[in-house]
């Protein structure tokens, strides 16, 4: 059997290779001769905006590739084609003595594909042989895919420490300890553990389903930077419900009791959950009356906080992270805050709606399983929990938005609904401003830092830092929205 694998150097091959594992494996078949079309420069997937090339041809364009392709190396014979012809007249001339064309296909919205044109169509449309359309992955899996990329040549698989797989451990026994872990909040906890940072004989169903002896996990974690990490992510989950079960206050309690946390200490990261909820943005918000341009108005703070909060949830310092995602917790509040004031409410008490939101959807645990993977695996878990922090943001803002456009009758599973869908509309938003995100975090990384530090000192207060991130990182350019 002969397919043609039109690739690039991108998450979306990288999705065409693992359909292409588990396809192959259902299929049976015997003896597949793969040939791996790959057009160099400009990385364009439009056939008629893209110009003809006469540059050389990187070398090392199929070193990558075959990093890419190296999964099906020993079930496939490959061949590697890379040339700069034009994309769609490349594809389809070598198609025709082929059994089957395999293809990515990016994300656009309806303006773009009737300016851009679609490559993915274009073949379609002209193909003599099927043609199978792999889409391109979400925010989240891009930020892992990139990474694959980026890794060339292979790496050896991230490990955890014991001292991090035992936080771990304690973080899943205090999401489950009230005994209302249901498929969802499951779901959510497996979408923020990589099973590729799991030791080789542990599975994430083992992990989550297996008891877990709190005690025993908690004398494992023996650093003073770990215990103080995992004290606040016990304490922000057991706090991100409307009641504090029992079973939770017990568990904390134990936490601190074994680490013996200075009470100074206690205070501060307990600080960093109760008041970053309360923050409200010291400025004046007038409402609009004009439905077009508040709803432009809205949709830029979204735009803009979202971002903010996807730098600071992307912030590689394990410790540090802590207090940069309060600031975001203190971001997210403010945006719905001005939200309400927009739409009239300027003594809207953004709180009760957040714990409306993270009570039902789950995410004050989905997002502290990912920002404590930043603390497990740095590189991988800061582009997961950025990519996390930006979609959860712009969801909360369009959520809120929703809300008040309602006259605030909307219920839980209409929220739930909005949410979920705000969400997919965030993992393409996101993936358009990722380069603007990768600038922010470059020039604001030193005094990001610089603030954080003053703040675990105690030489800044927490509503002043939070005044300096938002006056900071809120009053950026608008980045490229459509």
């Amino acid at each position: 059997m002969k397919i043609l694998v039109a690739a690039d150097i991108s998450p979306t091959t990288i999705c065409v290779v693992e359909f292409l594992q588990k396809w192959l494996k259902l299929a049976a078949v015997d003896l597949v001769e793969l040939m791996v079309v790959h057009v160099y420069e400009p990385e364009l997937d439009y056939e008629e905006s893209a110009p003809e090339i006469t540059r050389e041809i990187s070398p090392i364009s199929e070193k990558e590739l075959k990093h890419i392709f190296q999964p099906l190396s020993e079930i496939c014979k490959i061949k590697y084609i890379i040339t700069n012809e034009k994309h769609g007249d490349s594809i389809l001339s070598r198609g025709l003595d082929v059994d089957m064309i395999v293809m990515g296909r990016r994300r656009r919205n309806q303006l773009e594909e009737m300016v851009l044109g679609s490559l993915s169509q274009y073949v379609l449309h002209r193909a003599t042989c099927p043609v199978i359309i792999v889409p391109e992955p979400t925010a989240r899996q891009v930020t892992q895919k990139v990474l694959q990329i980026e890794s060339f040549p292979a790496t050896p698989k991230p490990t955890i420490s014991n001292e991090a797989f035992a936080r771990l451990k304690v973080l899943i026994y205090i999401a489950k300890v009230d005994g209302n872990l249901d498929e969802q909040e499951k779901a959510q906890l497996k979408g923020g553990l990589q099973a590729e940072l799991l030791p080789d004989d542990v599975s994430f169903e083992n992990l989550l389903n297996s008891p877990i002896n709190l005690e025993e996990e908690l004398i494992k974690i023996t650093s003073k930077e770990e215990q103080e990490l995992t004290y606040y992510a016990a304490y922000i989950l057991a706090n991100s419900k409307t009641e504090y079960h029992p079973d939770e206050m017990k568990a904390v309690n134990l936490i601190l009791e074994k680490f013996q946390i200075a009470p100074e200490k206690v205070e501060q990261l307990e600080n960093l959950v109760n008041k970053s909820f309360d923050f409200q943005n010291a400025s004046i918000v007038q409402p609009i009356d004009d439905p077009k341009l508040r709803n432009e108005v809205i949709e830029l703070k979204i735009l803009r906080c979202a971002i903010a909060t996807s730098v600071l949830g992307g912030f590689p310092s394990p410790l540090l992270s802590t207090y940069t995602e309060a600031a975001a917790f203190g971001l997210q509040t403010s945006l719905i805050s001005e939200i309400a004031a927009l739409w009239g409410h300027q003594k809207f008490k953004p709180k009760p709606l957040l714990e409306t939101m993270v009570v039902n959807l789950g995410l004050v645990s989905a997002w502290l399983v990912a920002v404590d993977i930043t603390k497990l695996v740095p590189k991988l878990g800061s582009a997961i929990a950025s990519a996390d922090a930006f979609t959860a943001t712009w969801a909360m803002g369009k959520a809120a938005n929703s809300y008040f456009s309602s006259g605030q009758q909307l219920d839980k599973s209409a929220l739930r609904q909005t949410f979920r869908q705000a969400r997919k509309e965030g993992d393409v938003v996101y993936q358009r401003n990722q380069s603007a995100i990768s600038q922010q975090q470059k020039v604001h990384a030193t005094q990001i830092k610089s603030l954080t530090e003053d703040l675990r000192a105690g030489r800044l207060i927490l509503e002043e830092y939070q005044k300096q991130i938002q006056k900071l990182l809120v009053t950026i350019k608008q980045p490229s929205y459509l």
